[in-house]
């Protein structure tokens, strides 16, 4: 096996783990919309001995709440997904390269692959804060 078949194998794992994340955080936010949707009627079964107007202000509080926990874990998909997709280009890149040049493309590979890296720790940073 050629260094490139070697390397070409490793990105391809490192990008395939990062797909898989990618694939949890949107299951991840399905289930977050979900849950804070259970959240809201849950509240809005305890309010029903309180005033019509104070449990509608919980279930959209509720909504909202879920809404943008959905749309944090979405924006982390997007990035994510674009970083994984210039990686994507990258690669072929890379497997299209001849053997005497493959190490010129090398560089792009990292490049990309450090990128969506970064975006998916920066994204797992900001979803556990």
């Amino acid at each position: 096996m050629s260094d490139k078949d070697a390397y070409m194998q490793k990105i391809k794992a490192q990008a395939e783990q990062a797909q898989a994340q990618l694939s949890e955080w949107k299951a991840q936010a399905k289930v977050m919309a979900a849950e804070g949707r259970i959240q809201a009627e849950k509240a809005a079964e305890n309010a029903k001995d309180m005033a019509e107007q104070i449990a509608a202000q919980a279930e959209s509080a509720y909504d909202m709440a879920a809404a943008k926990t959905e749309s944090l874990y979405n924006q982390a998909v997007v990035e994510a997904e674009e970083a994984y997709a210039s990686l994507k280009v990258k690669m072929n890149e890379l497997g299209d390269a001849s053997e005497d040049a493959w190490e010129h493309f090398k560089d792009g590979v990292e490049s990309a692959w450090d990128k969506l890296s970064a975006s998916i720790r920066e994204s797992a940073d900001k979803l556990k804060g």
